[in-house]
């Protein structure tokens, strides 16, 4: 997978995020149309600029652009 198509897939999910509080991998590949490579390769890139939280609950990944309890970075 190439970084422009990696970048171009993390802003659409930052758009999202910005739409919502917190948002499931699962409910983000659906709403964006993407497989879960190119999900978690873009939220690879969100977590290197540390502009995005996560936290695992029962074997689906949330994700969060703010810090809601429970959520880790990966600063």
């Amino acid at each position: 997978m190439k970084a422009l198509i990696i970048a171009e897939n993390a802003g659409r999910i930052w758009r999202v995020l910005e739409e919502t509080y917190t948002i499931t991998s699962t409910q983000m590949m659906r709403r964006l149309n993407l497989d879960d490579a190119a999900v978690f390769a873009a939220i690879g890139w969100l977590a290197r600029e540390k502009k995005i939280y996560c936290c695992e609950n029962r074997g689906d990944w949330y994700i969060s652009n703010k810090q809601p309890l429970g959520f880790f970075s990966f600063g």
